[in-house]
């Protein structure tokens, strides 16, 4: 798939996620606003979010998509893993505000919610909505190893959590148990730092150049190429979808340069076939018998 298809078909999963959330938000407003539920109304915020984080990242697949130039020689792919760290971030500042306003509440030992049945349906259409629109968002992330589509999934599947612990609180409600709202405004919260968690972890491993594949494994790929008597010097880093390798590999010295070079190719080859996400190989052969370097 080209660069070009692949950051349209993103594009297109981002812009249903987009109308979807918007929806949910509007929905669980109305309810949480109603039933004066401090649970519905995080979940409503984290709907928003949902969306927020869709625009977000419609303007980073957008630059990320566009094509390698004279100052960007790799393309603009870390684009998108940058984008995922600012969603982290802005995740991050909305659990934070969740927070305060639940612990504020079991200060204030506000009254718990009232009861409605109705809520509770419409809160429960959401998580059938919330189920297969991210297990769509997974399976086009997967398809296309996007870190924005996974994430965005991810971020879906967390909001069916939080319309569950929402609609608990709402149905808990008829026991008078005023403390059981924020409570589970608090369980919000953390599900949402689960998922901040997740980002930023990979987002650190793309920004340090963190090692994404065993240089083991790579080195038995590389061996297994005939011709080649040794490899070594191996180093892979970038995004998931984007691994750029770097290697040695020893080859007999009678070899001319076009055997030489076909050896590379077939290398290169089959370092792509073991590892999907790779996209740049850098090889540097030398004769049989020098000294190995470290793999870092």
């Amino acid at each position: 798939m080209s660069e070009s298809a692949r950051a349209a078909r993103i594009r297109r999963v981002l812009l249903t996620a987009l109308a979807v959330n918007a929806l949910l938000a509007a929905v669980k407003f109305g309810v949480g606003w109603q039933l004066g539920s401090l649970s519905v109304l995080s979940d409503a915020i984290h709907s928003l979010l949902d969306g927020g984080a869709s625009v977000i990242a419609l303007i980073g697949i957008t630059a990320a998509a566009r094509p390698p130039d004279a100052g960007h020689p790799y393309g603009h792919r870390k684009f998108e893993i940058l984008t995922t760290i600012i969603v982290a971030g802005l995740l991050f500042l909305s659990a934070w505000e969740i927070l305060g306003a639940a612990v504020g509440r079991l200060l204030r030992s506000a009254p718990a919610p009232d009861f409605s049945l109705g809520g509770i349906a419409l809160l429960g259409l959401g998580i059938v909505a919330n189920l297969f629109l991210s297990r769509w968002e997974r399976r086009a992330g997967l398809e296309v190893s996007s870190p924005l589509l996974l994430a965005d999934a991810a971020h879906t599947r967390t909001d069916v959590f939080s319309s569950v612990l929402a609609i608990a609180a709402v149905a808990g409600s008829p026991f008078g148990l005023p403390w059981l709202d924020p409570l589970f405004a608090i369980g919000i919260v953390i599900l949402l730092a689960r998922a901040i968690y997740e980002i930023f972890i990979e987002g650190v491993k793309v920004v340090s150049d963190a090692t994404r594949l065993d240089p083991e494994q790579i080195r038995k790929v590389a061996e297994g190429v005939e011709g080649v008597r040794g490899a070594h010097a191996i180093r892979s880093h970038g995004m998931a979808n984007d691994i750029h390798i770097d290697l040695h590999i020893q080859v007999e010295e009678q070899l001319s340069t076009r055997q030489v070079y076909e050896i590379e190719n077939q290398v290169s080859e089959a370092l792509r076939q073991k590892f999907p996400g790779v996209t740049h190989v850098a090889l540097r052969h030398e004769p049989r018998g020098t000294p190995p370097e470290p793999n870092a």
